[in-house]
């Protein structure tokens, strides 16, 4: 007669097993985090060098605020990497490496961020819009980054300036790691430009 028991007992212990082997088998994440090289000229004569800017925290959708590397195909599909993550947010990646190039530039006399308990005088505003890679049918990718920027009088509140600064690349390597090698030649081309940008409004 068979022991029941004893086969449960043995069925119970291969599944154990089983789970084991398969977890040690699956990779771990990826971890990305954007490279962008910080190189910022300073600047001479600005009217802001008596000032100080509080960069505030950059709003963008939900789904922008995860650490998910996402991509879409042409049809439109949405879809998140399952071996990929970004080691924090975008928006938190930008608004640091954006801290640290216009503090580089010294228009400002100082650069604090959202939650500092210094007093400022001016207020940078951010809304990341898009951030997206589409996927296409020969192995390419389209990278797309639009963001906009304000600078706001503390006080008044008051726009002194707004501009929206839109990127597209195509030709990038349809994957996790052509879309942030991607993504990082583009957050140093918009760092800047928003340099740029702050420097033409200091000389106003």
């Amino acid at each position: 007669m068979i022991d029941i028991t004893k086969s449960i007992q043995i069925a119970l212990f291969g599944l154990i097993i089983g789970g084991c082997s398969l977890q040690t088998t699956v990779p771990a994440a990826s971890k990305y985090l954007l490279n962008v090289a910080v190189e910022s000229k300073v600047v001479a004569n600005s009217n802001f060098s008596d000032k100080v800017i509080r960069i505030a925290q950059m709003e963008s959708s939900a789904i922008l605020s995860t650490r998910n590397l996402y991509y879409s195909v042409d049809e439109g599909r949405s879809y998140s990497y399952t071996r990929a993550r970004w080691i924090e947010s975008v928006p938190k990646q930008l608004t640091s490496i954006m801290m640290l190039s216009i503090t580089k530039t010294k228009i400002f006399k100082d650069v604090i961020p959202f939650r500092s308990l210094a007093k400022n005088d001016l207020i940078l505003e951010s809304s990341l819009y898009s951030f997206s890679q589409v996927l296409h049918d020969d192995g390419t990718a389209t990278l797309a980054l639009d963001l906009k920027v304000r600078l706001v009088e503390q006080y008044s509140r008051k726009i002194i300036a707004s501009k929206l600064f839109e990127y597209k690349v195509d030709g990038v390597k349809g994957n996790a790691q052509g879309a942030t090698e991607g993504y990082s030649k583009i957050a140093t081309e918009l760092l800047q430009d928003v340099n740029r940008w702050l420097e033409e409004n200091s000389q106003k």
